[in-house]
């Protein structure tokens, strides 16, 4: 009996760190998906100098606007580009969130990835859509 419950107590410890690595693979995944729709926002943005359209939070037909683009590429999360004017041109900054969720434990926790464009030169802020920081 007593090798019995000492199987039975390490095939629990087996099971809780295989849930561990599920879950942290799934952490890991879901914040390299929000770190590429951020580069996705900052490179549009940089070869477009600036005019790329935001589009709405529906907008799923056109892959032209910033939204499109991403709901292409399955980011639902929340997205947030603003301008700032230096004395060359213009400075984008994006900020996209990722969501972790754990259901067992009742835990919403929001990470924001911020990302910067470098100066795009000969642009101002207010020639284009986005509003300053």
């Amino acid at each position: 009996m007593r090798e019995a419950v000492g199987g039975s107590m390490l095939f629990y410890i087996i099971i809780i760190f295989l849930i561990i690595y599920i879950v942290f693979i799934g952490v890991i995944m879901n914040y390299a998906a929000t770190f590429r729709a951020s580069n996705y926002v900052l490179t549009t943005l940089e070869e477009t100098e600036g005019k790329a359209k935001l589009g709405s939070k529906n907008d799923t037909s056109s892959a032209n606007t910033l939204y499109g683009g991403l709901r292409s590429r399955h980011y639902y999360n929340n997205l947030k580009v603003c301008c700032t004017d230096n004395s060359h041109g213009a400075v984008f900054k994006i900020t996209t969130t990722v969501t972790f969720k754990v259901p067992l434990l009742d835990i919403d926790l929001d990470l924001n990835i911020k990302n910067e464009t470098k100066t795009i030169y000969g642009v101002k802020c207010s020639s284009t859509d986005y509003k300053g920081c």
